[in-house]
């Protein structure tokens, strides 16, 4: 009588209903399955680059373009 009870709750409310035992793990694999098949989507998120370098316009900081100043040798 319970389970009737919940489940039209769940359908008068929009909700997701499932029965569920931890002790005996009763459609708990289920359960995990079926919110991850109603979390939105993510949209893919823009690839950034792996590695390599990043070119640029800007001149190098503290000289004109061309000159480089270097921490080592002088």
């Amino acid at each position: 009588m319970v389970e009737e009870e919940a489940t039209a709750y769940a359908n008068e409310n929009g909700l997701f209903y499932l029965e569920t035992s931890a002790k005996t793990s009763s459609n708990v694999n289920e359960l995990f399955t079926e919110i991850a098949r109603k979390l939105p989507k993510a949209e893919a998120a823009p690839r950034q680059p792996q590695g390599g370098i990043v070119l640029d316009n800007a001149p190098p900081a503290g000289g004109a373009a061309g000159q480089r100043k270097s921490a080592c040798c002088a």
